[in-house]
C-alpha cells in the first residue's frame, strides 16, 4: 500500500474514535517511516495516558491494533487495553468509573475489551451506539475482577513495547520479568549497544508506583567509550514511554543535534532541535540540553534547497535525508557538480542555522564546498568571459604606449 494512502486512513480512523490532536497526526506521519514492525503514539486527554498500538503487515502497511488507556489518582490506578472500534469517550468513562471503585482491577491478562463489551459495562445497550452515556455506580461487573496474577502483564507488555521503540530491543525483557514479578520497589538493567564501531554502555532505571501495580521507565543512563579519551556520561529521561532513543542519545553525546517532539506543561505537543550544551551542567554533572523550537528560525529543507543533492532528487530519498538527519545522524550525500560526483557527510546545526559538512573521514571541512553546481560554474565562466574580453581588448589597443587615463578606461 502506498505510505501516502496508509496514513490517512489511519489518521481517519483514529479521528473517527476520538484521536485527532496535531500531535498524535506528527506522530504518525514520522512512524509511516520506522523501520521497525510496530509503532506506538502516545497522547494523554482528563487525566487518561494513551498508547496507540500501530502493527505492520508483510506488505509494510500500519493498522491499528488496539489502545492502552491509563488513569492515575495519587496512588490509585485503573487500567484497559481496548479494541481499535471503543471511541475514546467510552473508555475515559469506563476507566473513572473504575476508580469508584478501588476493589475493582481490569482483567489484565485478558484480551482487549471491544466496543460490545465496553458499553454493556457502562450500563449501557451494546448495540445502540446512539445511547448517550450515562454515569454509574457499579462499572464492569461483567468483564473486571481482582487479578490473581503476581505480575501486571499489560504493565510489562507496556515497559517491552516502550523499550523497543527506544532502540532497546529484547535484550532485557527477560530480566525486566523477573524483577518485576519480584516486586522489586526500583531496579535498574544493563543494555549495551555499538554505533560506529563505539561501544556504549546504558543503565536503564525503573520504579514502582505507590501501589506496586505499576512500574515505570524513568531515565537511562548511557556512557561512550571514547578509548583514551575521557569517558563521556549522560542521563535522559523518559516521559509516559517517550523520549530520547538510544541511537539519537549516542548521536548528541557526540555533538549533533536531534529534531524531537516535545510536550509542554498543558499536554500539547511541539518540534524543537535538540543539542547538549557542553559549556553549561547541571547540578548532578549532566549537560544542559539547547532547544531550538520552530520560532528560532531553523529550516533545513531551505539550508540543503538547490545545493545539488543529488538524494533530493526523489521523494524517497528527500525523506529518508531527513528522517536520518532529524535523528542526529551524520548522513552521506551525493553532490551532482560540473558532471560529476562527490561525496561528503553533512547533519545539521539549527544554533548556526546552517548545516556542517565532513569528509569521507568525518573530518568538518569548510562549508563553502556545498555551494551550488550552477554558482560554480556561473563564476568559472564570468572569469573565462572576462579573460576573453581583456585579451581581445588588448587586441585592439594601438601600438603605442597607452595612457593612464586609458588604462583606467579598460
Amino acid at each position: 500500500m502506498d505510505t501516502s494512502i496508509n496514513f490517512y486512513e489511519l489518521k481517519t480512523q483514529l479521528a473517527d474514535i476520538g484521536f485527532h490532536e496535531p500531535a498524535i497526526v506528527d506522530q504518525l506521519r514520522e512512524a509511516m517511516y520506522t523501520e521497525y514492525n510496530y509503532a506506538s503514539l502516545y497522547t494523554e486527554k482528563e487525566n487518561t495516558r494513551f498508547q496507540i498500538n500501530l502493527d505492520k503487515d508483510y506488505t509494510g502497511a500500519f493498522s491499528f491494533d488496539t489502545y492502552d488507556a491509563i488513569l492515575t489518582s495519587g496512588d490509585q490506578l485503573r487500567d484497559q487495553v481496548f479494541s481499535p472500534n471503543v471511541p475514546v469517550s467510552e473508555a475515559i468513562q469506563l476507566l473513572h468509573g473504575r476508580l469508584q471503585r478501588p476493589d475493582v482491577t481490569a482483567d489484565i491478562a485478558g484480551s482487549p475489551m471491544n466496543r460490545q463489551e465496553t458499553r454493556v459495562s457502562l450500563g449501557l445497550s451494546p448495540n445502540d451506539h446512539n445511547e448517550p452515556l450515562k454515569q454509574i455506580n457499579n462499572p464492569d461487573e461483567q468483564f473486571v475482577h481482582k487479578s490473581q496474577n503476581p505480575m501486571n502483564t499489560q504493565n510489562v507488555e507496556f515497559l517491552k513495547k516502550a523499550l523497543l521503540n527506544l532502540g532497546f530491543g529484547e535484550q532485557v525483557n527477560a530480566a525486566l520479568e523477573k524483577q518485576i514479578k519480584a516486586k522489586t520497589p526500583e531496579f535498574t538493567l544493563a543494555a549495551k549497544h555499538e554505533f560506529n564501531q563505539q561501544k556504549v554502555d546504558h543503565t536503564l532505571h525503573f520504579k514502582a508506583g505507590e501501589n506496586q501495580e505499576m512500574y515505570f521507565f524513568n531515565k537511562f543512563d548511557t556512557t561512550l567509550d571514547k578509548g583514551k579519551e575521557k569517558e563521556q556520561n549522560q542521563t535522559f529521561y523518559i516521559n509516559k514511554g517517550n523520549g530520547i532513543t538510544a541511537k539519537e542519545a549516542f548521536n548528541l553525546m557526540e555533538g549533533r543535534a536531534v529534531h524531537k517532539q516535545l510536550f509542554n506543561k498543558e499536554g500539547e505537543g511541539y518540534h524543537a532541535w535538540l543539542q547538549l550544551d557542553d559549556k553549561n551542567l547541571t547540578q548532578n554533572g549532566n549537560k544542559e540540553i539547547k532547544r531550538f523550537n520552530e520560532n528560532y528560525g531553523f529550516d533545513l529543507e531551505s539550508v540543503l534547497k538547490d545545493k545539488g543533492i543529488k538524494e533530493l532528487n526523489t521523494p524517497e530519498g528527500t525523506d529518508n535525508l531527513f528522517r536520518s538527519l532529524k535523528k542526529g545522524n551524520a548522513q552521506q550525500v551525493t553532490i551532482e557538480r560540473n558532471g560529476e560526483e562527490k561525496k561528503y557527510f553533512i547533519s545539521a546545526s539549527p544554533q548556526y542555522k546552517t548545516i556542517d559538512l565532513y569528509d569521507h573521514q568525518m573530518k568538518k571541512i569548510k562549508r563553502e564546498e556545498l555551494l551550488q553546481p550552477e554558482q560554480k560554474q556561473s563564476t568559472s565562466q564570468r572569469q573565462s568571459n572576462n579573460q576573453k574580453q581583456g585579451k581581445q581588448q588588448k587586441e585592439e589597443l594601438p601600438g603605442k604606449k597607452q595612457s593612464r587615463k586609458s588604462k583606467l578606461s579598460v
